[in-house]
């Protein structure tokens, strides 16, 4: 989920905390602590600490989503600067465009040589795991039929569901 960085990190200097001591407080890893305030992402279970220990309430934490969408590029890099996230949600337009990119660049790749397009797989193999998990989460589906993959026209049935709308989320 997404969550206004800017706001922990006042609540947070407000207090006169560092990251450590807030991470004692709350109960939760230094590291966790650090992706809230770099990224803006966080489990709805570190919201709820976050919000419990500041005393304000869930959803003055959250920063609201924006309903137009970005640039496709700005889609690409955020994807692959997220390559890591397999907690957060990835709307259909970031999701179809880092798909888009990924076809492109591994049929790029293949043109000019098999090892390359090798290489171009495997690179982009973990962000497209990443936005793909981030995907079916928002899509209200299990990020267990990524497995699909692996069965011949499996990857089908995964296409339908990354192509849901996105579910209505408590």
């Amino acid at each position: 989920m997404n969550i206004n960085n800017d706001k922990v990190k006042q609540l947070r200097a407000e207090r006169g905390w560092s990251q450590e001591q807030l991470s004692e407080i709350c109960g939760l890893n230094l590291r966790t602590i650090q992706r809230v305030e770099t990224r803006g992402s966080a489990s709805p279970e570190t919201i709820k600490a976050l919000a419990a220990v500041f005393a304000v309430s869930v959803d003055s934490l959250q920063r609201p989503v924006a309903n137009t969408p970005r640039s496709a590029a700005a889609s690409v890099l955020s994807t692959l600067k997220n390559f890591d996230d397999f907690q957060s949600h990835s709307g259909r337009y970031e999701f179809w465009w880092f798909f888009v990119f990924f076809v492109l660049l591994l049929a790029l790749a293949d043109t000019l040589h098999l090892m390359l397009a090798s290489i171009v797989a495997i690179i982009l193999l973990v962000p497209f795991l990443a936005v793909s998990t981030r995907r079916l989460r928002d899509a209200g589906q299990s990020i267990w039929w990524q497995w699909l993959y692996l069965v011949p026209i499996g990857g089908l049935l995964v296409l339908y569901f990354l192509a849901m709308p996105s579910s209505e989320r408590s």
